[in-house]
């Protein structure tokens, strides 16, 4: 059933027009980031980086994870994890 929301998922980005596929992989590189360990978001991301490469815009995965994933991390370091 998992590989099945995967195989939805794929289909779905490869609809995505370009500037929305950025904003999908930046809030999924954001998501995985979070020290909530939820596989589903990482498979979702791994999605995602391939959909860049196959596209051949590998640099709109690694903005959002560039850009992204310190902004997760600085959350919990400052203590955004105890709030919620």
């Amino acid at each position: 059933m998992e590989r099945d929301r995967l195989v939805t998922f794929r289909k779905y980005l490869e609809s995505l027009p370009e500037d929305l596929l950025e904003s999908v992989t930046a809030d999924y590189v954001w998501l995985a980031s979070l020290t909530f360990d939820h596989e589903g978001f990482l498979q979702r991301r791994e999605c995602c980086r391939e959909e860049c490469a196959r596209r051949g815009v590998p640099h709109l995965y690694e903005l959002a994870e560039n850009i992204v994933s310190p902004s997760a991390e600085g959350l919990f370091s400052r203590g955004w994890k105890e709030e919620v």
